[in-house]
């Protein structure tokens, strides 16, 4: 221990007297550590830390799956719930769930969030002890018993400032004031991970707060053909997933038995408890841990590049104290002793650099988790830096930094040739022996490589953005205004919205200035994206059947929305065949005949040897349900839609490969509480539609007043701002961020080795131009060196490139495997960079004074 202190304190008085060096070591670990901590903290909350609940490993989620069609999953109705919580054999508790999204405050003043309608027993399946208060009853948790009350998160909590008397107190929710009755435990999200609700609220609340997303919410929650509902369940000891399916087979039987119709064929089964999302199917999260790895992976790669550059930065300080070591060899000192003080040295600027760099991954951390806040309505739950397993990565970081830029040169620097180093003179430099196969500075070769990857990867990830970014999607509403209200969380009922929607329609239509405005249900690059399945009407295949073309019975999944009569002219969207919605088929909720409007390739799939326009389709599956009551599918009645329109096909987020597939339906016919106006200004351009925003904001406040409004501005500034085209600008400036800083740190080093060599060979350099070289011929002996390495480790980069890029492809869909220009302009960039790096020192050493140098000694 005393000979440990005695290091400390020595290696402390050397990194003193050296601030600069100490500062800048310190400075590049940072970097290195704080990325890695931060890249480590977000992987690890997505992918692997543990639940927020006791023995997580019983906990399943339980699945629906059609007999007929295995790729068809279903969400639980309550009857199904209610049978399958009684299994004791299986399970020792399941619980039910689905989100809502909710207004909080008062009128104008409320906010949109995601919350979630529970079961009585949802904590207690969890193994969750609430914080404050109590769980939710049984009679609280009774469909339609409609008692306002809630349980707040602790981060609802911590955002109304902690409040002793909060339980017991109001909330606003639509209009309505729930009374709190219990507060979860600090960062407890709920069954997923990073992201969960704010307010939970029991089910028998469901019919007054639930949004209608899927078509489901106009169906009381106990009916047994109203499938709302996702179950979690909790394993017995001893009983296994494979064990579980097959037990579970009886229970689908008895609800077949009990319900023909609406549970006729379905198998229930079990899979493990998703992590980032709540899903009707099994999901492989698998993706997510893999595109973890690599990002920690790239992180990695900038430690190391940081850490070769230290160890070559140690070995040129090293090589000027190896009298010193010398000296001590020969005094007795062993070697295991100058290695040991060495890497002291180098942990202590490790422990400083990993401090800092803490502090930066906290900081980036929370800067991170505000910016999806601001994008998305949904609590962000993420302990971050302030996690143990941080800390003790964190720490590990540190220690694996030691390790690889204080250990190669601790254990160089201790075999000392002690005639040769006791006889040394100070700036003198010594000819080491090399392997052939080595090249010269083989760690800025390395660092060089490693840079070079990372910049093609950044380079192809850019390119993929960009592609994706400015993808054609059909629309030509850029300059349009997207205004996005909910009168639901107003308090108002559908009937009330839907009179409040057609007079704000009618009111933004007849303003000056506006050309045309719409409604519409969902919102390109939205957060919201709805599917239905169609099929030519009056084909109905045999259940054991697979139809294989539209004439045999195919169905087609397709894009669904629900839109106003003037929505294709304000979105630019040409109707090439037909007609669009007529008003009475947008206003009419009842009576009115039910028509569609498809695209030009689902057209085309539906009737591929014939015109669509008035032919009719029908929903299929899970949609026929959703459209046809009980009483008349159970006879095999099905609503037959006819075909009124054809549109050109678009696409409507930036994820979606291939234009067409989409389906729209009336407003009057798939009404949804939130929605979109759009508005056409009669003048193109954006600071037309800027100047519509004060008058549509007044419109809007006078029409439906109370009402809030979420969204008002250009579609523009909607697009860019949406959460996918964020998170692709986000990945991509992360890329670039990687990169960027291994070049930087990369070619500070091989300036440093350049410069480190001049002086070390200043003597040379003068006797040289004593005997007359020209100071352009001693300019190029440095020069070529410098080329020399750049261009071995430009080689070896463009190698790693395109193993990476091969690597990358396979995560990610769109990326491209190989793209010239991103492997040209980031192997250019470095090359011409770290050029200059070698250009300042070879001029450097024109200027050497040929008498000051013969006179060094």
């Amino acid at each position: 221990m005393n000979t440990f202190l005695q290091d400390l304190k020595f290696s402390l008085r050397l990194l003193a007297k050296t601030p600069g060096f100490a500062l800048a070591a310190i400075i590049v670990l940072a970097l290195g550590i704080g990325l890695n901590t931060a890249m480590f903290s977000v992987v690890h909350a997505l992918a692997f830390s543990p639940r927020p609940f006791s023995a997580p490993e019983r906990v399943v989620q339980l699945y629906t799956q059609s007999e007929r069609d295995r790729a068809e999953f279903l969400a639980f109705s309550f009857p199904a719930y209610r049978e399958l919580r009684e299994r004791r054999d299986i399970f020792s508790g399941v619980l039910a769930h689905n989100m809502t999204m909710i207004g909080i405050g008062e009128g104008a003043e409320a906010r949109r969030s995601f919350s979630a309608l529970v079961s009585s027993n949802y904590f207690e399946v969890l193994g969750v002890s609430l914080l404050r208060g109590r769980p939710f009853t049984a009679e609280e948790e009774k469909p339609g018993a409609n008692l306002p009350v809630v349980i707040a998160s602790h981060l609802y909590w911590k955002k109304a400032g902690f409040p002793a008397d909060f339980v017991g107190s109001a909330i606003r929710v639509n209009e309505r004031a729930f009374t709190v009755v219990g507060i979860t435990p600090e960062n407890f999200s709920g069954t997923m991970m990073l992201a969960g609700p704010e307010l939970y609220f029991p089910l028998g609340v469901f019919g007054s707060l639930s949004n209608d997303f899927e078509g489901q919410a106009q169906r009381a929650l106990e009916k047994p053909d109203s499938f709302n509902l996702f179950l979690v369940g909790r394993l017995q000891s001893g009983i296994t997933t494979a064990s579980a399916d097959a037990a579970l087979a009886g229970v689908a039987d008895s609800l077949e038995q009990l319900y023909p119709v609406e549970h006729k064929e379905q198998n229930f089964l079990v899979g493990a408890l998703p992590r980032l999302g709540t899903n009707t199917n099994p999901s492989d999260e698998g993706v997510v841990k893999t595109l973890g790895l690599i990002l920690l992976g790239m992180t990695a790669a900038v430690l190391l590049i940081v850490c070769l550059n230290l160890a070559g930065m140690l070995l040129a300080r090293g090589h000027a104290r190896r009298k010193e070591f010398a000296i001590r060899l020969a005094l007795g000192g062993g070697r295991a002793r100058i290695v040991r003080q060495l890497l002291t040295e180098g942990f202590l600027l490790s422990l400083a650099g990993g401090i800092l760099g803490f502090v930066l991954a906290l900081w980036s951390a929370d800067l991170l988790v505000g910016a999806m806040s601001f994008r998305i309505p949904i609590a962000i739950f993420f302990g971050g830096a302030t996690q143990g397993a941080v800390l003790v990565a964190t720490f590990a970081f540190c220690a694996l930094a030691t390790c690889f830029f204080a250990l190669g040169p601790a254990l160089k620097l201790s075999r000392c040739d002690l005639l040769t180093d006791l006889k040394g003179n100070a700036g003198e430099d010594v000819v080491e022996k090399r392997r052939r196969w080595l090249p010269r500075h083989p760690l800025v070769v390395t660092q060089i490589a490693l840079s070079l990857a990372l910049l093609i990867a950044a380079g192809l990830f850019v390119q993929m953005s960009r592609k994706l970014i400015a993808f054609e999607s059909g629309y030509h509403a850029e300059d349009t205004l997207i205004v996005e209200v909910d009168a639901s969380l107003a308090g108002h009922d559908e009937t009330r919205s839907r009179q409040l929607y057609v007079a704000i329609e009618h009111r933004l239509a007849a303003l000056p200035g506006v050309q045309s405005a719409s409604i519409g249900a969902i919102a390109l690059f939205g957060m919201i994206n709805l599917h239905r399945s169609v099929r030519r009407a009056g084909v109905n295949p045999a259940p054991e059947t697979k139809p294989t073309t539209a004439a045999e019975g195919r169905t087609f999944t397709a894009r669904w929305n629900a839109v106003g009569g003037d929505y294709f002219a304000t979105m630019g969207l040409p109707v090439l065949r037909g007609r669009a919605f007529s008003p009475a088929e947008t206003i009419a909720a009842d009576g009115a005949s039910k028509v569609v409007m498809i695209d030009e390739v689902l057209a085309q799939k539906l009737w591929p040897d014939g015109d669509a326009l008035g032919q009719h389709l029908q929903w299929s599956g899970e949609d026929a349900r959703k459209a046809v009551p009980a009483a008349d599918a159970a006879n095999g009645g099905s609503t037959t839609l006819e075909i009124v329109g054809i549109v050109r096909s678009t696409r409507d987020d930036v994820g979606q490969k291939k234009a067409g597939n989409s389906i729209y339906v009336p407003f009057a016919q798939g009404f949804m509480s939130n929605v979109h106006f759009h508005v056409r200004p009669a003048t193109l351009g954006e600071p037309a539609a800027l100047a519509l925003i004060d008058a549509v904001r007044r419109t809007l406040r006078e029409t439906a007043p109370g009402v809030p409004v979420f969204t008002l501005r250009t579609f523009r500034q909607h697009r860019d701002g949406s959460l996918e085209l964020w998170s692709l600008r986000l990945a991509g400036t992360l890329f670039l961020v990687f990169g960027g800083l291994a070049t930087l740190v990369a070619v500070v080093g091989l300036y440093g080795v350049k410069t480190y060599a001049v002086s070390r060979r200043t003597r040379e350099i003068g006797i040289r131009l004593a005997l007359g070289a020209e100071p352009r011929r001693v300019r190029n002996l440095i020069l070529r060196e410098g080329i020399a390495i750049t261009a071995l480790g430009t080689a070896i980069g463009l190698l790693l490139g395109a193993g990476l890029g091969q690597l990358l492809a396979s995560v990610f869909v769109n990326l491209p495997a190989f793209d010239l220009a991103a492997f040209v302009t980031a192997a250019t960039a470095l090359f011409a960079t770290a050029i200059l790096a070698c250009w300042l020192p070879a001029v450097r050493a024109t200027r050497v004074s040929p008498m000051t140098a013969l006179r060094t000694e």
